[in-house]
This record gives structure tokens, sequence and C-alpha cells, in this order.
């Protein structure tokens, strides 16, 4: 599954929103050089001027800040930026005046950066930060001001403390210190893993993948700011979307819910890095008509051998609804209903498959993540998808499918 579900859009009344001011231009100004510094300071490997600016109001995030820092310098950074954001406008509140008093921004900034070896373009974290003016300098003194609005900032699995690697020919583990137990085994699965992949899915893809493993549930909801329950799921491909010059994804990671991957035979363990690989290996010919259906059918036909019992009941108890399940249909409802939905995505593409021939597949996914820009919806473009690879289109593959499952099931 993937993280570029897009952002927590928040309507903001204009009575809100701070008031123009003569002074603006130079306010920015400052700002974006303080900005211009710190990147600066964190790409040539400066800690003091990376932690300088920091004003001490909340100690947890000045802790956060040398987190990162650290962070960053044990991974191997190649690039670094912090921009000003375009797409908002200034965030601040009377909530932020009364708790400041003194000059106090809330703005929306960037934060790029590259790994070394393994991110090809720069991942994409937003940040939401409050700046304050005192004794003539601005100082930065918190990125969760808009937490109650449920606009966070992004959190790196490095922010949360200190982190150790470990790294094999493909992939680097990433954890916090004690939790590397696990190290050995995940590398040696995804290793294999990569392998299944690569003789099944022909399009090329870079197969250099960093898998975080953060030390609880908790840790990682708020890493890709979920808001469904983690409890059903095992691993993540997450993925960022920079809108900066297209509809690109971007600092592709593998997450791990060590409360439910740990304890799985190596096997289960391999099966599911399998799926979460092919997530990775199909991001750069993904787009935002890719429909979740999609995304996980695809997986899951890669991975081979999923289960479909809970689909064959609905089948079999005359609950099956004949249709493709709808993005929103992943992550919420029961479990019993998010694991049938699955189920249905995988069988979809394994009937494609038998249908239409393995190489249809790849072509289907490729054209339809083609669009970025383009006017239609969704099913528009899965239509035109579907008939350029399969020579049929939505609907009348979605009644074949929904007879093959019938009668392969019931």
């Amino acid at each position: 599954m993937r993280r570029n579900l897009g952002l927590l859009l928040a309507v903001v009344a204009v009575s809100w929103l701070a008031p123009a001011s003569a002074q603006e231009p130079g306010a920015l100004a400052q700002i974006t050089a303080l900005l211009e510094d710190r990147a600066r300071a964190m790409h040539e490997g400066d800690r003091a001027g990376w932690m300088a600016p920091l004003a001490d109001d909340d100690p947890a995030f000045v802790r956060r800040q040398g987190f990162l820092f650290d962070g960053f310098q044990e991974l191997g950074l190649a690039d670094f930026r912090l921009d000003l954001g375009t797409t908002w406008p200034e965030l601040t509140g009377r909530r932020e005046r009364r708790a400041y008093r003194d000059d106090v921004k809330v703005l929306h900034v960037e934060e790029r950066s590259r790994i070394r070896g393994y991110d090809r373009q720069p991942s994409l974290e937003d940040q939401y930060l409050t700046f304050v003016r005192r004794g003539g300098r601005w100082l930065l003194v918190s990125d969760s001001d808009l937490g109650d609005l449920a606009i966070m900032s992004g959190r790196r699995l490095w922010e949360n403390g200190p982190i150790a690697t470990r790294r094999s020919e493909h992939f680097v583990y990433v954890s916090h210190p004690g939790l590397t137990s696990s190290a050995g085994p995940v590398l040696e699965a995804a290793e294999r893993a990569l392998r299944r992949v690569e003789r099944v899915w022909p399009l090329p893809w870079r197969k250099k993948v960093m898998i975080l493993a953060p030390s609880s549930t908790g840790e990682l909801e708020r890493m890709i700011q979920a808001t469904f329950d983690l409890d059903v799921f095992v691993a993540f491909a997450a993925s960022g979307v920079d809108r900066a010059t297209d509809w690109d994804l971007v600092g592709h990671r593998i997450m791990l819910n060590r409360s439910t991957f740990e304890g799985r035979s190596p096997s289960s363990n391999e099966e599911i890095l399998t799926h979460e690989l092919l997530h990775i290996a199909t991001r750069e010919d993904a787009g935002p008509m890719t429909s979740i259906f999609v995304e996980e059918g695809v997986a899951e036909w890669v991975t081979g051998g999923a289960s479909t019992s809970l689909l064959a009941s609905a089948v079999r108890s005359g609950d099956f609804d004949r249709r493709l399940p709808l993005d929103h249909e992943f992550t919420a409802g029961s479990g019993t209903e998010i694991v049938t939905a699955y189920q249905e995505s995988s069988t979809a593409i394994t009937f494609a498959a038998d249908a239409y021939g393995d190489r249809a597949i790849s072509a289907f996914y490729r054209t339809l993540g083609e669009p970025r820009r383009d006017a239609g919806t969704w099913r528009y473009h899965t239509d035109r998808a579907m008939r350029q690879a399969f020579g049929v289109g939505y609907r009348r593959f979605e009644r074949a499918w929904a007879g093959w499952v019938e009668e392969e099931l019931g």
C-alpha cells in the first residue's frame, strides 16, 4: 500500500488568515534566508549551524531536530533543500498570536532530501513550521501548531531517536538501536523477494530500497499519518507526491508494522516483501489515475498464491456484489471487508492475466499511469487503458471478471 493518499486539506476561513502588511516581503525574505542557511548546514554536516535558529519553547521539537540531523548524516545525504511552499497561504491564526506574543508566522515548508545510493529523485515531506521574531531575528519554534486542524508535519523515522542501519546488496534496513535483531532475516527475505519480482515484472525500476522498521504501530501511524486502523496491515510501500514540475511519486520506502510482521514464517515474510517490492517497482509508471484495486491486484498477482477464502464465502452466500472495489474500501470498514477488497483486486488481475496474457498487465499499468494532468475521471482513464491493453472497456471487463469469480469460487 502506498502513502500517496494526498494531503489532508483544511478549509480555512478568510478571517482566520493573517492580514497582509508592508513588512511581509522582508519577513519572508529573512525566513527564506534562514531556511537556506539550515539546508546548507545539513548538507555540509554542520550540526551547530542546523540547530542555531531553534527557539527553546518546545524541548521535544528541539530534540527531534537534533535526531533528524544525526539520522540524515548516518544515512548519507546527496541533496537537501528547504523551500517555502507555494500552495498554501500564510497559516498563522489567533491561537498562535496569543501563544507566542511575538511577531509569528506559520508557513508551509517543503523539505526535500535525497539519500545517496537509494533515491533517484529527492523525497518530499511537507512541514508546517512556526517562526517567531525575537531580538530582531527570526527563530524556528515548532512544527506541530496546526495539529488541532489535522494538518500534520511529516515525520521521518530518525526524528524519533537514534538509528542503526544494516545493509545488503540492494537494501538498507533502518531501525532504532537495540531493535536490529530482525535485520538479517528481513534483508535475506528482501533479496529473495527482489528476484521474484524481477522474474515477473518486465518494466525497468531502481532496485535499491530503504526498509524502515518503526519501533511500534504508533510510531508507524504517525509517520504515514494514518487515519485508519493499522492492525490488519503488515507492511506499506510509502511514497510522497511531488507536484513541483509534474505529478511524481518520490521517496519510495518499505515500512514494516513490527507488531504484525514479526513472528511470521520466513516464507510469509518473503511474500509480504514481494508484494511491497512490486509496489516500489511500479512507482515510476504509476499516475494519479491508478486505482488501488489495480495497485493491489498487480502486487498480489506477482506474489502469487493469495487466499480467496473470504471472497469465496461471499460468492457462496450470495453477498458478492459483482463490482470492482473502490479506493476507500481498502482502508474503511471492518477487517473482513478490507481483506475482501484485496481478494477482489487480486482475482481481477489474475483473471486479466489468464484472459489477455501476462504482457497485457504491464501494458495496462503503464497506459493507466501515463496521464498526469489530463481531464477525465479515474473511471474514464481506466476504461481507456483497458480498451488499449485488453480490447474491452471497464463495464465489460467487470462483468466478465465477476462471472469468472462466480465460476471459479462458487
